[in-house]
């Protein structure tokens, strides 16, 4: 994709080298899998909201506050994922990481709004061309009843 017209020695290399890099980051990362505290189901939940919390609040914000601009958001993003890291991996404080999503949530819409008022987001309208077809597909209803018995079968299957 970055170089499409790379030779295949080029893209081996690229390859060792890439692998290389991830062997080292997996080497450096490999003691505190080792030393989390509290197993490795836990340490794998913190580093999920790394950038759980981040996204999700971008998801949020764009859903319930239509203000919210593209700089906000990239905003919130970066200020989250900052904070996380800073206040579960450098920093001690003594709060569960649960409550540092819940403050770091709280903390990345406030970035988010406070940056789309210095920054707004630029106002879009969409004008159709022509009439808009609102007829009902005519599948629609019957496939949403597959779907619904799918669902139903694959929660008997696997509780079994």
């Amino acid at each position: 994709m970055i170089q499409s017209s790379a030779s295949d020695s080029k893209l081996v290399k690229v390859g060792k080298l890439t692998s290389l890099i991830l062997a080292v980051i997996s080497i450096l990362i490999a003691p505190m899998v080792a030393n989390a505290p509290d197993g490795l189901y836990q340490l794998m939940q913190q580093l999920n909201g790394i950038f759980f919390i981040p996204i999700a609040s971008v998801l949020i914000a764009g859903f319930f506050m239509p203000k919210i601009s593209a700089v906000g958001a990239k905003a919130g993003l970066a200020v989250g994922f900052s904070f996380y890291i800073l206040t579960t991996f450098l920093l001690e404080v003594d709060i569960h990481f649960i409550h540092i999503w819940g403050i770091e949530f709280l903390l990345n819409l406030g970035v988010m709004y406070l940056v789309s008022l210095k920054f707004p987001a630029k106002v879009v309208e969409a004008i159709p061309q022509g009439p808009i077809n609102l007829q009902e597909w005519k599948f629609a209803k019957p496939l949403s009843i597959v779907l619904c018995v799918v669902t139903v079968m694959i929660y008997w299957f696997l509780g079994r």
